[in-house]
């Protein structure tokens, strides 16, 4: 009896070995090819000794995008940001864990960390002036970095982001792979032996009520975001974000600077009255514009909407500068 267990706990223990040993071949695979298909868009610079991917283009005013989650700046290019090269010159920059800069640590980074990391990055590439366009996640983002670097950013456009707290339970999707130990097993195991149409039909919910588009994830480098250090850095980063918001929500009342709104009317994700009206009450001279028909992915289907919002920013901080100059001449 106990020759026959022995022998079922050992063929346990080489099935999951094996188990594991094509997981980790499979990822493999499907990192290499996916850093072949999507390689880097820009350069790399190094910011207080980590490296961090930016890329710029375009002409005028210095506007710069933080990105949001489960993405890189492979998205902005693909779905808005060409759109404003006309009339800005536009910098994009992955977050720490996405795209191609590495993460901070491994405990996933804070809102602020994230925006000190991409102050820093601004400054290291020379920009003095400039308005901030942060979409979903990175919306987030911009409120901390308007609230904890506010030097240099004259104007905030903030789509889709969420302002507070809204998920009191956590779904397994983001708790799984956040975990200590096990998230970058489970993380692995989703890439491996998990099915694209997955990932795809998990964006029916944020692209309601409108269909995801054909080839949306082609067309946005998914298979990057997808790789196991990316999920377990984004995750981790979702996990501590409710935290997060609630220490700067009461700081709200300190940003200064011009700041539009834009969320889509039909959002069901970031919901209009929880986040974008709440915070419009706390920052003063904050607007809110909702887009109709749109759901938490305006920037896809509205794209021009999310120009409007950058344009009207911009265009009040520059009113904001012409009073305070004449004001200054006047007392000269």
């Amino acid at each position: 009896m106990l020759y026959v267990v022995a022998w079922s706990l050992a063929g346990l223990v080489g099935a999951v070995c094996l188990f594991l040993l094509v997981t980790w071949a499979i990822c493999v695979a499907k990192g290499r090819r996916a850093m072949r298909t999507y390689p880097p868009l820009g350069r790399f610079l190094t910011v207080n000794g980590h490296r961090v991917h930016v890329h710029q283009f375009g002409e005028g005013p210095d506007l710069v995008i933080a990105h949001g989650a489960t993405s890189h700046m492979r998205e902005a290019m693909a779905c808005f940001a060409t759109g404003l090269a006309g009339e800005f010159r536009v910098t994009l920059i992955d977050r720490p864990g996405e795209g191609y800069t590495p993460r901070l640590h491994r405990r996933g980074e804070s809102l602020r960390e994230q925006a000190e990391l991409m102050a820093d990055t601004v400054q290291a590439l020379g920009i003095e002036n400039f308005t901030l366009l942060g979409q979903s996640f990175g919306g987030s983002v911009a409120l901390a970095w308007a609230i904890h670097r506010p030097e240099g950013l004259r104007a905030v456009a903030l789509s889709a982001a969420p302002a507070y707290p809204w998920l009191p339970n956590l779904p397994w999707r983001i708790k799984g792979p956040a975990m200590p130990v096990l998230g970058p097993l489970i993380a692995r195991v989703v890439l491996a032996w998990f099915r694209k149409s997955y990932f795809i039909d998990s964006y029916a919910k944020v692209f309601f009520p409108n269909a995801v588009p054909e080839n949306y994830g082609h067309r946005i480098g998914l298979p990057l975001s997808l790789l196991p250090h990316n999920v377990v850095a984004d995750n981790r980063q979702l996990a501590r974000m409710g935290r997060d918001l609630t220490e700067i929500g009461p700081r709200f009342g300190e940003i200064r600077i011009p700041v539009e709104i834009v969320i889509g009317a039909e959002d069901k994700v970031v919901r209009p009255e929880l986040h974008a009206h709440a915070l419009a009450r706390e920052i003063p001279g904050a607007r809110v514009r909702l887009l109709k028909g749109q759901g938490h992915m305006p920037h896809v289907g509205d794209p021009e909407g999310i120009g409007d919002a950058v344009r009207r920013a911009a265009r009040r901080a520059r009113a904001k500068d012409d009073v305070g100059t004449g004001a200054a001449q006047a007392a000269d």
